[in-house]
């Protein structure tokens, strides 16, 4: 007989609570921060409709983008390769790093990458927050 817990399964970001009105695919990441405890995800976050903060895009402007954060607390365990990357500078001289391509949920770690690097994180929550 075996004490082993059941493994959980794979969540993508946008099956978890809170994140369904979030496209991070298509969110510009403008900085990263990791401090003990805490990892923040500087970004223009795009959002979608059902989202409450979203307003029609003007002309020539296809999603809905708000500055913001991607926040994890209770940081116990932080695993980063691949920085280094130099950041992108589109034409009006905006500097970015790419997007969260992909972000997952499994045991209790967050496992994320993009041109900035990849990371797996065990925090306690995260949470997309908009400015004010």
């Amino acid at each position: 007989m075996s004490n082993r817990q059941p493994e959980q399964v794979r969540a993508s970001y946008d099956e978890l609570p809170g994140f369904g009105s979030y496209v991070l695919e298509e969110s510009y990441v403008l900085g990263v921060n990791a401090e003990p405890g805490v990892v923040r995800f500087r970004l223009e976050v795009v959002l979608t409709p059902e989202h409450p903060a979203y307003e029609e895009p003007g002309p020539g402007v296809y999603l809905c983008y708000r500055p913001g954060e991607l926040r994890f607390d209770g940081v116990t365990e932080l695993d980063w390769a691949g920085q280094g990357a130099p950041p992108a500078t589109d034409a009006s001289g905006d500097v970015d790093y790419g997007h969260v391509d992909t972000m997952t949920l499994q045991d209790g770690v967050y496992a994320l990458a993009g041109d900035w690097g990849s990371m797996r994180v065990r925090a306690a929550s995260a949470r997309v927050a908009i400015d004010d």
